[in-house]
């Protein structure tokens, strides 16, 4: 079994990448001691390998397809390298079964030597292996696993468009604010905590390219929610609960709202309920249904207003003159300018609930107009 695994490898050139790089499966003799630490382990991986392993820690899961579309020029070498993380422990993968038949693609989560690296670079402890496992458990086992892996895949579209097009990718200097394209994603979590769980989005995104900047929260709906619960969601982005300020919270966010949805009717829908709501964050909408060749990086953006002519399908890179344009750290210049209340400000100035009345679920489209192309 192994000789003609070992042929097999020669031929596509598996043990080429493995040797080269260092990462992969060592002799007895190359093997650490128990307790003892592999320093060498960091130092054999690729800038590449390293932009993986931080994407996987963060993110919590990513497929062969997601992870070539960030950073790899073709599914092979993706296929090569990612193998060769996983036998080195850096990456755990796992194939799931499909119900309808065959195997889903391969999903890669943190292995353990990967956490034992990230814990090292950021100054923290490793997790206990038992926890680390119970980690990935959880995350394979979850409910909002489809969630979580269609979040991951609108940001690797959009990362796919910037390496493709050569706007910029992943591998350049993370500090060179001259690189285009997808300049930043970061997860649910990490945003959450920035804003003291005032917000929760899907994730958040910063866009450069032709000199301007767009900061984004993703709402990615899956279609399986009352559309009033999914308008309600930009309640969170202007006030909280602590604060008689209606707009606290929107004076402090770095980006507008983009809300990715699983159908042209639920957009529609959606686009209804959010007109009724006022809020002074800017939000844009899209549906996967536009099938737009540059996903979701390509003219397929309505922002929501009551003015048709600014209502128009824009590429994502057009939404900042849409809206008003932005400051060059992506905040919408409308929240920039927000002013503070005055004492006199009353309840009144605080932005309506879409759940007044009937729910966007039970109403009935007057054939809207669908926004048109710019």
């Amino acid at each position: 079994m192994d000789k003609a695994r070992g042929a097999g490898a020669r031929l596509i050139g598996h043990n080429q990448s493995l040797f080269t790089h260092g990462v992969g499966r060592r002799s007895r003799s190359q093997r650490k001691a128990a307790g003892e630490p592999d320093g060498a382990l960091w130092a054999q991986l690729t800038p590449r390998d390293r932009v993986v392993l931080e994407l996987v820690g963060e993110h919590h899961v990513l497929t062969t397809e997601q992870l070539r579309a960030l950073l790899f020029p073709s599914i092979s070498r993706a296929q090569h390298r990612l193998l060769a993380l996983t036998e080195a422990g850096v990456l755990w993968r796992t194939q799931p079964y499909r119900a309808e038949g065959g195997s889903k693609p391969f999903h890669y989560l943190l292995g353990y030597r990967g956490a034992e690296l990230l814990a090292a670079q950021h100054g923290s402890a490793p997790p206990r292996p038992a926890k680390h496992a119970d980690r990935l458990r959880r995350i394979l086992e979850s409910p909002r696993l489809a969630h979580l892996l269609g979040v991951n895949q609108f940001f690797a579209e959009l990362g796919e468009y910037s390496r493709r097009t050569g706007l910029g990718t992943f591998l350049d200097d993370e500090r060179g604010f001259d690189r285009e394209g997808l300049h930043t994603w970061r997860c649910e979590q990490w945003i959450t905590n920035f804003y003291e769980r005032t917000i929760t989005p899907d994730g958040y995104g910063c866009w450069h390219e032709r000199g301007g900047w767009l900061g984004f929260f993703l709402e990615h709906d899956t279609g399986t929610e009352p559309i009033y619960k999914v308008a309600d969601k930009i309640d969170r982005y202007t006030s909280s609960e602590r604060s008689g300020d209606p707009w606290d919270v929107a004076r402090r966010l770095a980006g507008m709202v983009l809300i990715w949805t699983s159908s042209t009717r639920r957009e529609n829908l959606l686009r209804r309920s959010l007109r009724a709501k006022g809020s002074p964050v800017p939000v844009a909408t899209a549906s996967r249904e536009h099938g737009h060749p540059d996903g979701p990086a390509g003219e397929v953006w309505s922002v929501v207003t009551t003015e048709p002519e600014l209502a128009r399908r824009v590429r994502l890179g057009a939404l900042p003159a849409v809206i008003g344009g932005t400051t060059d750290n992506g905040t919408p210049t409308v929240l920039a300018n927000l002013t503070r209340p005055t004492p006199a400000a009353t309840a009144a100035d605080s932005p309506p609930s879409s759940r007044e009345g009937a729910s966007a679920d039970e109403l009935i489209l007057d054939d809207e107009p669908e926004p048109r192309s710019a």
